[in-house]
């Protein structure tokens, strides 16, 4: 009798003792948004075309304001204008340009630029919207209407690779996105490429 006094004793214990809820892990914070902006200041135009490779050519007056399209770093820029057409060489058709290592993983190259932000270093970090050059002509757009060569490619090393710093994925519906005040992202589209791809 005693054994079933303990048992019966022990059972309403058990189930009068507050049982602690199932806690789920703590979920995994979600990626910080990135800012963007559309890179030139004011009206622009833009094809959904590129000649030979995956790129936008943004038109607007000579020397208007070009910014930074997302938050990012510095991780090239051309101050001078080295490009020569009888050598036509490729690392140099951009003439003065910045490249920028968005916090989404993209490289974003821009170029012909008139001239560079006089304290825009390589390593600064820049925002979505940060003015960082002028419109211009420069490199292989010598001779044509002012604008900036837009270019999306995966990060790789970050310097050099002009092939693919140059562009791979066509800018043209982030550009829309953009100019209507969007922030579509192109990471999902450039890391597809670098999948199939890798860096060269």
């Amino acid at each position: 009798m005693r054994e079933w006094i303990l048992a019966v004793v022990a059972s309403w214990l058990l189930a009068v003792q507050p049982v602690s809820p199932q806690v789920a892990p703590p979920a995994a914070p979600a990626a910080a948004p990135v800012d963007r902006a559309f890179p030139v200041r004011g009206p622009a135009s833009y094809a959904s075309v590129h000649h030979d490779y995956p790129a936008a050519d943004v038109f607007a007056p000579c020397g208007r304001p070009a910014v930074s399209p997302v938050d990012g770093v510095v991780r090239e820029l051309s101050r001078s204008d080295r490009w020569d057409p009888v050598t036509n060489r490729g690392d140099r058709r951009g003439g003065r340009f910045v490249s920028i290592e968005g916090d989404d993983e993209v490289r974003y190259y821009l170029s012909h630029f008139a001239g560079i932000h006089p304290e825009l270093r390589v390593g600064d970090r820049v925002s979505a919207g940060q003015r960082i050059a002028r419109v211009g002509s420069t490199g292989s757009a010598q001779g044509t209407p002012c604008h900036i060569h837009v270019g999306l490619s995966p990060v790789c090393r970050g310097v050099g690779e002009w092939q693919v710093r140059r562009g791979v994925v066509s800018p043209y519906r982030f550009l829309r996105s953009w100019e209507r005040g969007g922030d579509r992202s192109p990471r999902a589209a450039v890391a597809a490429w670098e999948d199939r791809h890798g860096c060269r």
